[in-house]
């Protein structure tokens, strides 16, 4: 078959998925209706997004990018208890972790889009809601350091929250039960990769003031197959960090990874604008060391409004086995880290928000990695980036 018939396959397929995406979605095909959908049941949003990337090394520069992204998100509100919703998104779908991120410059190739979420919510009652298909990470997230929030799950997920009367206090419960693989990899008798996680958390509201702390167990069960994935296979079946430890035999991981995860919010309003206080703090118990991870974020100010402005500053460090690589932030700290991060944004117009973004890191163990690094200089990596909202 030609080269240009197969690529030309390759997006119909593509924008195929599109198009049956906004079909499950609206609820239409060949004019049959879910059930008296109106205008007003249905809501959508989106972003288009553009970025400069540079990576440096000892002041000197590694490497630059210029990158582009969109995202389209819809709602459509079946009924009073039901909601179905959709993401259409650019980005590497072979990532397991993926943003809307693509690479200018790629000898001018279409870029094609793909699902990120497809899932329906339910709500039985007005506290329980029931969640399955192909979704937003369910749990309390401050930061992104144990599970990245691009990430999308695939599997089921359950969330209880209790309020009382003037909504001052909640409690919760979140569930998650994740497929991550069914096959078997060829190396090892690994089949049914899984990811399964709890949470409670407790949400308090003062006036200027509230605060959310939540502790959460996370496990991965058959965790050597997406080592497989990474690792063995040529081409590698997925694109994913790749900072943790590999057993004697380099045939999975060194570690399990149960891990112990408490979070922490905290908002003040301060001369008219929120300062916000984020805290990370997990341990993996299915490691003997080199297991704990904590971060903690500042930020002062929105982008919410139009003229909005914000700052902050971030600091993390986390052990090489602190948690699966794989899924936590692709950002720039991963795992086996330590570093350091600065950021500024303003909504400068009615749908227009600048964003300027300096990370610096370095490895926490750098002999231990998979392919060690020699030189264990800073590294840092600066994007200015400009997000427009539809």
């Amino acid at each position: 078959m030609p080269g240009w018939v197969l690529a030309h396959r390759v997006t119909l397929s593509m924008w195929m998925k599109g198009v049956l995406l906004c079909v499950c979605i609206t609820g239409t095909w060949d004019g049959v209706a879910l059930s008296n959908v109106t205008a007003d049941r249905l809501t959508w949003s989106g972003t288009v997004r553009l970025r400069w990337q540079g990576d440096f090394q000892n002041v000197t520069r590694a490497r630059n990018v210029l990158q582009y992204g969109l995202r389209l998100d819809t709602t459509l509100r079946a009924s009073d208890r039901i909601d179905l919703v959709g993401r259409l998104m650019t980005g590497n779908p072979r990532a397991i972790v993926t943003s809307e991120w693509v690479k200018a410059g790629d000898f001018l190739m279409n870029k094609n889009p793909h699902i990120s979420w497809l899932y329906a919510q339910v709500r039985p009652v007005p506290s329980v809601t029931l969640i399955g298909g192909k979704f937003p990470i369910p749990f309390f997230k401050p930061t992104p350091v144990v599970l990245d929030p691009d990430l999308s799950p695939e599997g089921l997920a359950q969330r209880i929250l209790v309020q009382n009367a003037n909504k001052s206090a909640a409690f919760g419960l979140n569930f998650a039960e994740i497929l991550i693989n069914q096959a078997s990899s060829r190396t090892r008798d690994v089949s049914h990769t899984y990811f399964i996680g709890a949470q409670a958390l407790g949400r308090f509201t003062q006036p200027n003031r509230s605060q959310t702390i939540a502790i959460a167990w996370y496990a991965f069960g058959q965790a050597d197959s997406i080592f497989a994935a990474q690792n063995l296979k040529s081409p590698r079946l997925i694109l994913a960090p790749n900072s943790n430890r590999a057993n004697a035999g380099k045939t999975g991981f060194l570690s399990d990874f149960r891990m112990i995860n408490v979070s922490a919010r905290y908002t003040q309003t301060v001369y008219k604008k929120p300062l916000t206080f984020n805290v990370d703090y997990v341990i993996n118990t299915g490691a003997s060391d080199k297991r704990h991870g904590i971060t903690g974020v500042v930020t002062y100010g929105s982008t919410g409004p139009v003229g909005g402005t914000r700052a902050g500053i971030q600091a993390v460090h986390m052990g090489q086995d602190a948690t699966l690589a794989a899924f936590s932030n692709i950002d720039y700290d991963q795992t086996n880290t330590n570093g350091i991060g600065f950021f500024a944004g303003c909504h400068l117009m009615e749908n227009l928000i600048v964003d300027l973004i300096v990370y610096l890191r370095k490895y926490d163990s750098p002999g231990t990695l998979i392919s060690p690094v020699a030189n264990n200089a800073w590294r840092s990596r600066g994007r200015f980036m400009l997000t427009f909202r539809m």
